[in-house]
């Protein structure tokens, strides 16, 4: 069988029996990924500066994470991740996860993916506080389920589902005056990303996260922090938060936890996170917290120390930005704006069509690049944090190449 009849063969199974989320057929077969390469069944290398939305941290198929995944596949799989049975694998992640948090939060529990991480948390806040109001800001994203689609801000994503959670008060982003004005003692959290992910890659202020833990706390509510996407070292420290000096009272992880396996979690102090124990059993979940891949999340935080990947992600994020700043300068009609921190960053162009055209001609020049979900005109640029100075240099010179053409 020649390739071209392989990868015919291979969308037409996708076609018939994979749930198809978009009108629009996906075009890319996946067959390889080492490192920042992505290779398809064809054979075509693309350099990939999306890292699974930023989930392949250390990369992909990163050796140390394979072994460790390996190893634990060969003594336990599954077995019963809560009740009566103990895990050294998950044991250890959580002590590493406590030891790189902020302030007090050393309590985790795990789940399979961001948004249950998301659901976790709010449960968490309104058993504590047994309230039922949770504010959230404008182009948040919390995830897909009943409940973090309650509290994710596009319209087009929510009406086919409403009516949603009625206690949930979406308030502008960075708008601390509005924020109190809506507060109240019903109020169980407010929920916020330290940078907006799915909002254009929008960051806090300074001072806004703190602003609000004050505020939180003054009517007897809780801050929960959403570290899903800005966690595990994508800013340049472990957590976002750092950047910020707050220490949440519930902080979630996700994507980057596991190098690509399904791990998510929330941490809370040791006190907070009780309140799941009584009664037993109020909150679990079959396989969170999965041996396998709580030995995938062990082995990437040991990647990310042992070959410095925070500094890497500084220092690669500082030149990436300089480089699309540079970029702004020379395509003013094409681009409008530039953020990010670390490895989390954006290209903000004039219009949504231009950055799906962007999108497409830097794909064809084998870059992978992805928009953001709830600002269309947002370019997400979110390599793994192994990526190369000299990868960042050929992406930017891809970057370049892309724009001339739409200039013309």
């Amino acid at each position: 069988m020649n390739i071209e009849d392989k990868e015919k063969i291979i969308k037409e199974k996708d076609l018939k029996y994979v749930a198809q989320l978009s009108r629009v057929q996906k075009d890319m077969v996946i067959n390889e990924g080492k490192g920042c390469i992505l290779k398809t069944v064809n054979g075509k290398e693309y350099l990939d500066f999306t890292a699974g939305v930023s989930v392949t941290a250390t990369g992909h198929s990163h050796p140390k994470i394979v072994e460790a995944i390996y190893k634990q596949a060969q003594k336990v799989i599954h077995a019963q991740c809560f009740g009566n049975y103990t895990y050294e694998i998950q044991a250890e992640l959580a002590q590493l996860l406590a030891e790189r948090s902020p302030g007090n939060l050393q309590s985790t529990f795990f789940t399979n993916s961001g948004a249950e991480a998301v659901e976790g948390a709010i449960k968490l806040s309104i058993k504590a506080t047994r309230r039922k109001r949770i504010v959230f800001f404008s182009k948040s994203f919390h995830g897909r389920t009943y409940m973090t689609l309650s509290l994710s801000s596009k319209r087009l994503y929510r009406e086919p589902f409403e009516p949603l959670y009625p206690w949930a008060i979406e308030v502008p982003f960075n708008d601390i005056h509005t924020t109190r004005g809506i507060m109240n003692d019903d109020v169980a959290a407010i929920i916020v990303e330290p940078i907006q992910g799915e909002g254009g890659i929008r960051p806090s202020e300074p001072g806004f996260l703190n602003e609000l833990k004050e505020l939180a706390h003054e009517y007897g509510a809780l801050l929960i922090v959403d570290e899903i996407q800005t966690g595990m070292g994508r800013t340049g420290k472990w957590f976002c938060s750092e950047h910020y000096d707050v220490v949440p009272d519930i902080m979630t992880m996700g994507k980057g936890l596991a190098s690509g396996m399904p791990l998510g979690g929330l941490i809370a102090s040791k006190e907070l996170m009780s309140e799941f124990s009584d009664p037993p059993l109020i909150h679990c979940s079959t396989f969170a917290g999965n041996p396998v891949c709580c030995a995938a999340g062990v082995a990437t935080i040991k990647v990310i120390e042992e070959e410095n990947l925070l500094d890497n992600a500084r220092d690669r994020g500082k030149e990436l930005i300089a480089g699309m700043n540079n970029l702004k300068d020379k395509y003013p009609t094409i681009i409008k704006d530039v953020r990010g921190l670390g490895l989390l960053t954006a290209i903000e162009m004039n219009s949504p069509k231009e950055a799906a055209a962007f999108v497409s001609k830097v794909k064809d020049l084998g870059v992978t690049l992805s928009w953001t979900m709830n600002a269309g005109a947002n370019v997400r640029v979110s390599p793994p944090l192994i990526i190369t100075k000299e990868q960042i240099s050929k992406g930017l010179e891809l970057f370049d190449t892309a724009f001339t053409s739409m200039a013309k």
